[in-house]
Order: structure tokens, then sequence, then C-alpha cells
């Protein structure tokens, strides 16, 4: 009687899981990166809060440092920017572990903001200076130079210049042991 039982349940949980089989179907379903939430695992994690705004914050989630660690203790060094704005997707960056952020205001007139990002590194003062515009729910570099940031005389959110011809991207440059800072123009 046992075994007549058993059987029974086998081929009614047989039955019921061929109803309910679903195949897996390779599908590549586009992720909207304006509506993603922040994910922090605190154990490998931290994240740098940034104010950009009166009304506007960025959270720079970066891998936590490893003691002695120069640039070779990880397989990728990516920073991802989330924004209390809900209308501005994730921005991620890579080869950087953490990041200074400065609203540049909309350069382009769309109505959309342009974003002046200075990834961090591990080592001097030099780093690079990237200007993104938002178009179609992407960031998008539009310029990008290098900066010596620990000089106080244009710090990040004074790297943004009027023209004659618009806007130009304050970079910074040694030339004959000379230190010196190009405008370059920027164009959309």
């Amino acid at each position: 009687m046992k075994k007549c039982w058993i059987y029974v349940v086998l081929i009614a949980v047989l039955a019921a899981c061929k109803g309910n089989v679903k195949t897996e179907e390779k599908s590549e379903k586009a992720l909207d990166l304006a509506k993603a939430k922040m994910i922090v695992d605190t154990t490998k994690q931290v994240v740098d809060t940034i104010l950009l705004s009166k009304s506007d914050t960025a959270f720079v989630v970066k891998n936590k440092l490893i003691q002695d660690d120069i640039g070779d203790k990880q397989k990728q060094y990516i920073i991802q920017i989330f924004f209390t704005n809900e209308h501005w997707p994730i921005l991620i960056y890579k080869d950087a572990i953490g990041a200074d952020v400065a609203l540049a205001g909309d350069l382009n007139s769309d109505n959309q903001p342009e974003l002046l990002l200075r990834p961090e590194w591990f080592s001097s003062c030099w780093s690079s200076v990237n200007l993104f515009s938002l178009a179609k729910n992407e960031w998008k570099l539009v310029k990008k130079g290098s900066m010596y940031f620990c000089s106080d005389k244009y710090p990040l959110a004074k790297r943004i210049v009027k023209t004659d011809k618009g806007y130009g991207l304050l970079t910074d440059s040694l030339t004959d042991d000379k230190f010196i800072t190009l405008k370059k123009e920027i164009k959309f």
C-alpha cells in the first residue's frame, strides 16, 4: 500500500510540473537605467554623497579599497553614479575608484543637463576631466581633457567657461616645465 501512495504522489508531482515547466529563452531585455535602484553591498562597496544643487544629489558607489592596492588588486575598477533626479540615468565609469561630480548646466539648450566628472585614481594630482551630456536617456561623453586638481585655481565646478562661439572646457597641461591652462571648444 505504501508503494501505491508513493507512485500516486510521484505521478501527481510530475503532472503538476509538466504543466508549469517554462523553457528558458535567451532574450536580452534592456535595463531601464533611469529607474534602476541603487543596491549596495556594504561588505564590498561604499557610497560617497555629492550635493550637485539645492535639489539634486549624486551618489557615487565604489568598491572598498583593498590594503596596498595601487590598481592591481581587482579585476575592474568601476564606479556607478546614481542621482536623486529620477529622470537621470545611472552614469557608469570605468577605471576609477571614486569621482568628483559637478553640474555644468544646460550648455546646448536642449533642456537636459551637462555634467562634469573627475575620476579618482590611486596616484598624483593629475586626472581627466570629462564632460557628459544627457541625450536620449543616456550620458554621452562630449569632451575630455586633463586637469591638475590639487590646484584650487580652477576647481571642477569652474571648468566650463563662456566663449565667443559657445562654451569651452578648461584643461591643464605641462609644456617646457610650465603649467598652462587651455580652453578647448565644446562641440555638441
